[in-house]
């Protein structure tokens, strides 16, 4: 899907609430992929650092695990879902503007493993894949700027 410029590619899906704009890809039953979506990732400018928890901590929902720089501008980054961080993208400590260039493949940011994964993601209404409603925040986040 794409909205204006930002691409939203429609296997994924996205946080609404604030601090939002993160990207889930379901990589198992019980493991999720995410990242800052293109929205974010083009309004934030280059990105010069990310920062993240270590693996295996233990994270509840909503919880900030890690906030990704750029030179105007710090974000944050909340787990969409409790679990543990089994995996981060070491390749962002060498190269953070792959969140730039490749927002939903080299610029991934961590993993979680979590339990019941797809009802969480499917019951959070805040959570939504493309479609409308994702439609509908972005031409919203659009017209404050």
């Amino acid at each position: 899907m794409k909205i204006e410029q930002y691409e939203f590619p429609d296997d994924l899906f996205y946080v609404l609430r604030d601090p939002g704009h993160i990207w889930i890809k379901r990589k198992s039953e019980n493991i999720i992929q995410l990242g800052i979506d293109d929205y974010a990732s083009k309004r934030a400018g280059k990105i010069e650092f990310v920062r993240t928890i270590k693996e295996g901590q233990r994270v509840k929902k909503n919880q900030i695990i890690g906030t990704y720089e750029s030179g105007k501008w710090v974000g944050q980054i909340r787990a969409p879902i409790a679990g543990e961080i089994i995996e981060k993208n070491e390749q962002l400590r060498k190269t953070p503007d792959f969140i730039n260039t490749d927002p939903y493949g080299e610029g991934w940011i961590l993993s979680i493993e979590g339990k019941d994964i797809e009802n969480k993601l499917v019951e959070d209404k805040e959570i939504v894949p493309t479609g409308d409603k994702l439609e509908k925040y972005i031409r919203w986040r659009i017209s404050e700027e």
